[in-house]
């Protein structure tokens, strides 16, 4: 099993959680981006977690009014993508979004080939942010988009998502 893939299936054919391999995230550079919102539609929160060799030594986070989940989801990896760049080192970003992280490996290339179109030209929402990950991107093959399990006692997405409630509060006193 590649050193990425933190999920190991329990043995037993009932058992339905994952097996969290914490060790793959206490060595290198991990950036952790997510987002809230409450309600959907509604005001909204992203926050990044910054960890080197397991201890936080960066974060941030931002909100908007009106939003909607997926945006700020969407946000959470943009920001993640930017502070990892300017770090200058090797990272791998997690999100546990997987719109967010498909998205981005995957969709976001046929996308782009199409114009910035979905399948049967229909219009591809949050364009504007997808053009930025791109964007962020361009130029940063040392950083590696993956998914991780939320609110499964990951540390780094633990704070993510810490931080982005802040974000999400920010956002309730505009």
């Amino acid at each position: 099993m590649a050193k990425w893939q933190k999920f190991r299936k329990p043995r037993s054919a009932g058992a339905v959680r994952h097996e969290i391999d914490h060790a793959v995230f206490a060595a290198g550079l991990h950036v952790f981006g997510d987002g809230a919102c409450d309600p959907n539609p509604g005001p909204g929160g992203w926050g990044v977690a910054v960890f080197r060799d397991g201890v936080e030594i960066a974060s941030d986070y931002g909100g908007e009014a009106s939003t909607t989940n997926n945006r700020m989801e969407l946000t959470g990896l943009l920001k993640g993508i930017e502070a990892a760049k300017a770090l200058q080192s090797p990272a791998t970003l997690w999100c546990d979004s997987e719109y967010a992280v498909k998205g981005a490996n995957v969709w976001m290339h046929n996308w782009k080939k199409r114009g910035w179109k979905k399948p049967g030209k229909d219009e591809l929402k949050n364009i504007e942010l997808w053009q930025s990950i791109d964007a962020a991107l361009s130029g940063a093959d040392q950083i590696i988009i993956r998914w991780c399990k939320g609110h499964a006692g990951i540390a780094g997405n633990e704070r993510a998502d810490e931080l982005s409630n802040l974000g999400l509060a920010s956002a309730l006193q505009i």
